[in-house]
């Protein structure tokens, strides 16, 4: 049976594609789940050694030099591997992102491999980067390994992908419902309820393990309290404040990595370079060192004082944005929220004693910065409250954090800035000089949904100016599934699934999502 009768037979047989692609989804959560937990292991094991060797050098001549000397040699493994591996480079989200819209056919297996040696030696090294992004990845990666196990069409391929990805944050937060709405509204940016109902299965198969592996307590154990409703009006001074750090947390990301491109150096001198400068700040500011638990693990103990925090903020930002300039495999997600904590910390520091608040509501501060950064610089405001909200244990901060995201999304919005990772996904395609890959003929069955505000409802399909290289094969319509004709009219909210080529996907996607307005 070829892909084009595959496709078109899961349709007819929905239950029965349906029960396979859950047993792939539970397939999906087992494996992803386990690499995540296994490269969030290795990654805090590695912390760990760092925190314990640096102990141990105080002003030993010897040790410091050992020190320098592992850091060079890590700088030529991580220029090694990504020579090995070139879509290990970066954060991984944006490669996922590239990979759904068919810009990009990565090797899973090598993917899998080299971000998460890549990333035990970057935690070693001492380098301001998260494991959220390379979760992502390593979790997309299993679902494409997975996939390629089942031999499934191409339009599975992706959904498992995707789900794969959900795991990624499930498994690195211990926050199922926040990796399901990741993909959809950071990755996907669309809604098929089929691909709901997999990653929540796999979302929730992958936070089982995870939870077995690491305990059931929340990432964050911080009190909360509820500000006064007399004292809401701050929240709003929060939002643009944090809007407006969001613009240039993001404007500087990004022209740190134009400045670091534009040196004509070798890529391995680069990366030793960079081990060498992140060793001085191990030895000098440990504090900022790695992802930023141990920072998180400060504002745990008890709030540090004002100047103390303006001074690992400002640190903080500067040594991430360092870090992630130089393209070594590691992410940006966790680093974001800790610059978001410390944001609150500051604020809350200054307004709970000018407004004479409880010094405790402090933490309360620090937990709506982080979804409201979160908000400003990645544009997904749902998924930063959800996870906020699944990281602390609580829903008491649920209206504030809506309040301050809401807020921070807009500013740097209005001012012209791009989401961080649609930014960095348009800067992967121009570094990599390709706007698609071109694989050996594959269908392709993706799903759109009507929204409110589309010019062609009521409009029959035949009056539609769909991609000429598209075909419209069904519609979903009160759950019910309508075989497509010219004459059918397209309501608001149908599903409208389209089958097209593997390499005209890319151009299809992008003229069908501007069709409707996605």
């Amino acid at each position: 049976m070829n892909p084009l009768e595959r496709t078109l037979k899961s349709l007819t047989e929905n239950p029965n594609y349906i029960f396979r692609l859950t047993l792939q989804g539970i397939l999906v959560g087992i494996f992803a789940g386990l690499m995540v937990c296994l490269y969030r292991f290795l990654l805090a094991g590695s912390e760990t050694v760092l925190r314990d060797y640096l102990s141990m050098i105080h002003e030993n001549v010897l040790y410091i030099v050992l020190f320098f000397i592992s850091l060079a040699v890590m700088g030529f493994l991580i220029d090694w591997i990504i020579k090995w591996e070139n879509d290990s480079s970066g954060s991984g989200i944006p490669q996922v992102y590239a990979e759904v819209k068919g810009h990009m056919e990565a090797n899973w297996a090598k993917v899998l491999v080299s971000k998460i040696v890549a990333g035990v030696i970057t935690a070693l090294g001492g380098l301001s980067l998260g494991p959220e992004g390379p979760s992502v990845q390593i979790g997309g990666m299993a679902g494409k390994g997975v996939a390629k196990l089942f031999n499934g069409s191409k339009t599975d391929e992706l959904r498992l992908i995707l789900v794969g990805s959900a795991v990624g944050i499930t498994a690195a937060f211990n926050a199922p419902l926040a990796g399901v709405l990741f993909v959809f509204e950071e990755i996907n940016h669309g809604f098929d309820k089929t691909l709901v109902f997999i990653a929540l299965v796999s979302a929730i198969v992958s936070d089982f393990i995870s939870k077995a592996i690491f305990g059931q307590a929340t990432i964050l154990s911080f009190p909360i309290y509820n500000i006064p409703l007399e004292s809401y009006w701050i929240l709003v001074v929060l939002g643009i404040l944090i809007g407006f750090l969001g613009y240039v947390y993001n404007v500087g990301m990004m022209k740190s990595s134009d400045i670091v491109s534009r040196l004509e150096i070798p890529s391995w001198l680069k990366f030793v370079l960079v081990f060498m400068v992140s060793g001085v700040v191990a030895l000098t500011i440990p504090e900022i060192s790695d992802g930023g638990h141990f920072m998180m693990d400060m504002l745990d103990l008890a709030i540090p004082s004002l100047g103390v925090l303006v001074l690992l903020l400002v640190l903080k930002y500067l040594f991430s944005m360092f870090s992630f300039s130089s393209g070594a495999p590691g992410g940006i997600f966790l680093p974001i929220l800790v610059l978001g904590a410390y944001i609150g910390a500051v604020f809350g520091s200054v307004a709970v004693p000018v407004l004479g608040l409880e010094h405790d509501l402090i933490y309360k501060f620090i937990v709506v910065s982080m979804a409201g950064f979160f908000a400003a610089t990645v544009r997904s405001p749902i998924t930063g409250i959800v996870l906020l909200a699944e990281m602390s244990g609580s829903t008491e901060s649920l209206v504030a954090m809506i309040i301050v995201s809401l807020i921070a999304y807009v500013i740097p919005t209005l001012l012209g800035n791009e989401p961080i990772y649609e930014s960095l996904y348009d800067r992967l395609l121009l570094n990599k000089n390709r706007e698609f890959v071109k694989k050996p003929s594959k269908h392709i069955l993706s799903e759109y949904v009507v929204p409110l505000d589309c010019n062609y409802i009521n409009f029959k399909i035949k009056d539609i100016p769909f991609p000429k290289n598209a075909i419209v094969v069904s519609v979903i319509r009160n759950g019910k599934y309508i075989i497509a004709n010219e004459d059918l009219h397209i309501n608001y909210s149908d599903q409208i699934q389209i089958l097209t080529d593997s390499n005209d996907y890319p151009y299809v996607r992008e003229e069908i999502e501007e069709l409707f307005g996605g």
